[in-house]
């Protein structure tokens, strides 16, 4: 397997402004159990003179199935120089902040010789469940804060864990060494991934002064402080300098 990529330098710089009510169909007025809480929303960019390169692997296992090329999801740029699959997430967050919540359960599907999605936020506490589409063996190899190793030999196969663990979590597959994809591991729901434009939204915060952190696979992490009012939206601009 070849693997070619390209120098990555980071610098981070944030413009943030605090601005009443809502921008958007979905940024309506906070509903009524939701009086008092505070929203953040924000968009990533890659700013720099870099030109974007994919990373692009040659592959010859199972390449009836997965083909003998793949152009990997670690740096995927919109028109606008959106950056996507970044985590925004606040830390530190005081445990009397802290809503007691159910997630969803997070699905982590082998479709297509990749993982779906490639990168994930999860509350601790929340069932993850790993599927497998491809008519191939594939595993779900999740190391970090939470580690463990499940084998799906063929289509259909669901296998249930709860998350545990708090931090990052590396999932690759071990009979195919490109499928790579990464899971964040929260004490509590206040964390989103930036979409295909770079834009992320985190709803109904406690009001208080955080520490908000952005991770990138290949342009790393930043941090920055900020504080969110009741019944306010705090909007953020981030830009990763790439050269």
């Amino acid at each position: 397997m070849t693997v070619h990529t390209s120098l990555v330098r980071v610098v981070g710089t944030l413009i943030m402004s605090l601005v009443f009510g809502c921008s958007g169909p979905e940024d309506s007025l906070p509903r009524a159990q939701d009086a008092g809480l505070g929203f953040l929303t924000g968009v990533v960019r890659l700013s720099g003179n870099g030109a974007v390169t994919p990373t692009i692997i040659e592959n010859s296992t199972d390449p009836e199935i997965c083909g003998r090329k793949h152009t990997l999801q670690d740096l995927i740029v919109g028109p606008d120089r959106g950056i996507r699959y970044v985590i925004a997430a606040l830390v530190d967050v005081p445990e009397a902040r802290i809503p007691q919540i159910v997630d969803e359960p997070l699905i982590i599907d082998n479709r297509d010789c990749r993982f779906a999605p490639h990168v994930g936020v999860v509350m601790a506490g929340t069932v993850i469940e790993v599927t497998n589409s491809d008519p191939v063996l594939h595993t779900t190899h999740l190391y970090g804060a939470m580690e463990t190793n499940l084998a799906l030999p063929t289509a259909g196969l669901r296998v249930s864990r709860v998350a545990e663990g708090i931090g990052m979590v590396v999932v690759k597959c071990d009979v195919h060494g490109w499928m790579q994809s990464f899971l964040r591991i929260d004490s509590h729901p206040f964390h989103a991934v930036t979409d295909a434009n770079g834009a992320f939204r985190i709803n109904n915060i406690p009001p208080g002064d955080y520490t908000l952190e952005f991770w990138h696979e290949r342009l790393g992490q930043l941090h920055q402080s900020i504080r969110i009012e009741p019944a306010r939206t705090t909007e953020i601009t981030l830009s990763y300098d790439y050269r």
